[in-house]
C-alpha cells in the first residue's frame, strides 16, 4: 500500500516541481527590473550613483583627501574650508531612501578636500586655472549632467539639491533659491524668473513663488514641521536684515537655469549641530529630508512617489 500511495503521488510531484521550476525561472527574469541602480567611481575621487527617483544631490565640499600630487589652490579670496560631515549626510538620506521608500536618488560627491578643488565654482574658479585639476571638475560636473539625463529621460523633472554644511551662529537649515534675502523679506520684489525654481513654476501654472518659498507646502515649512527650522519657510519667511545667508551658488544658478529646463531645486545648507554632528542626527534629519521630499514631490508636482522606482 505504502509502494502504490508513493506511486499515485509521482506525477503530482513531479508536476509541483515543474510549476516551482517555472516560478523560480520567471522571477529570476524580473529581478534586474527590480535590482536598485548602481554607483561608480568616475575618477579615483569623484563618486556618482544612478537612481530610480527624480532626485539628484551634488555634495560638492564634503570631501577630506589631500594627496600630494594633487597641487593645492592658491588663487586670491579661495574659500578652502570643508563642510564637515556632508557626503555623510547624504549617506544617511541615500540609507533611509532605500530602506523606507524602497527608491534611491541619484548623487555626485567628491572625496577631495576643497583646498584641492571646488566643485561649486566655475572650472576657472574651482580650479584656479590649474590645467592638472580639469579632468576632476570635468568629471564631477558631466557626472551631475548624465544624472540630469538620465532623470529626464525618464520623469517631466528632475529635483537638483546642492548639499553644504554652514557654520553661521543660528542652528537652522538655509535654503538658497538664488534668491537675496532682501527680496525675501520684501516678496513683492522678488523676480521669479531668476529662481531655482522658475522651471518648475513653468510646469506648473497652479503654483506662486510664493508658495514655494514660505507656504504650507514648501519644502522649507515640511522640514520645519518635522521639527528642523528652515529659512525661507512658513515658520521663518526670511532671514533678518544683517544676518548670515546663502542665496546659493554656482552649480545651482548653472543647473537649475534656462540651459535646463527640466531641472529646479536650491542650495540646502544643513546647520552642524542638530543636523551633521553625530549619526543618530544625521539619520534623522534623513527621515525627515526624505519625507518632506515625498510629500514635495506629491503637492507641488505632477509626479508621485508612488510611480518612482518602475
Amino acid at each position: 500500500m505504502r509502494l502504490r500511495h508513493k506511486i499515485v503521488k509521482q506525477p503530482i510531484l513531479i508536476a509541483m516541481l515543474a510549476i516551482f521550476a517555472a516560478c523560480q525561472h520567471e522571477e529570476t527574469l524580473t529581478i534586474p527590473a527590480r535590482k536598485l541602480p548602481s554607483k561608480k567611481m568616475i575618477d579615483a575621487f569623484t563618486e556618482v550613483q544612478y537612481g530610480n527617483m527624480p532626485l539628484m544631490i551634488s555634495v560638492p565640499h564634503g570631501g577630506t583627501l589631500t594627496p600630494a600630487e594633487i597641487p593645492d589652490r592658491t588663487c586670491p579670496g579661495i574659500v578652502t574650508e570643508p563642510d564637515e560631515f556632508t557626503i555623510e549626510l547624504l549617506k544617511a538620506i541615500d540609507s533611509v531612501a532605500k530602506t523606507d521608500y524602497h527608491v534611491q536618488p541619484y548623487y555626485v560627491f567628491t572625496k577631495l578636500s576643497r583646498i584641492k578643488i571646488d566643485q561649486n565654482r566655475s572650472l576657472a574658479g574651482g580650479t584656479c586655472n590649474n590645467p592638472s585639476l580639469a579632468i576632476y571638475w570635468n568629471n564631477y560636473h558631466s557626472g551631475i549632467d548624465t544624472c540630469i539625463n538620465k532623470i529626464t529621460a525618464i520623469y517631466p523633472l528632475c529635483l537638483f539639491i546642492d548639499l553644504h554644511g554652514h557654520g553661521h551662529a543660528l542652528q537652522r537649515l538655509e535654503l538658497g533659491y538664488l534668491i537675496p534675502g532682501v527680496e525675501l523679506r520684501d516678496t513683492a520684489s522678488i523676480n521669479e524668473a531668476t529662481s531655482s525654481v522658475y522651471n518648475l513654476l513653468q510646469h506648473n501654472k497652479s503654483l506662486t513663488i510664493n508658495e514655494l518659498l514660505s507656504g504650507t507646502n514648501a519644502f522649507g515649512t515640511l522640514m520645519a514641521d518635522r521639527l528642523f527650522p528652515t529659512v525661507p519657510s512658513f515658520q521663518d519667511s526670511a532671514p533678518m536684515a544683517g544676518a548670515s545667508y546663502f542665496t546659493g551658488g554656482y552649480n545651482t544658478r548653472h543647473y537649475c537655469s534656462a540651459a535646463y529646463p527640466g531641472v529646479f531645486g536650491w542650495q540646502t545648507e544643513a546647520n552642524f549641530t542638530g543636523v551633521r554632528d553625530n549619526v543618530s542626527n544625521r539619520t534623522a534629519f534623513a527621515k525627515a529630508f526624505m519625507q518632506s521630499i515625498m510629500q514635495f514631490f506629491s503637492t507641488s508636482t505632477s509626479m508621485k512617489p508612488a510611480d518612482f522606482g518602475q
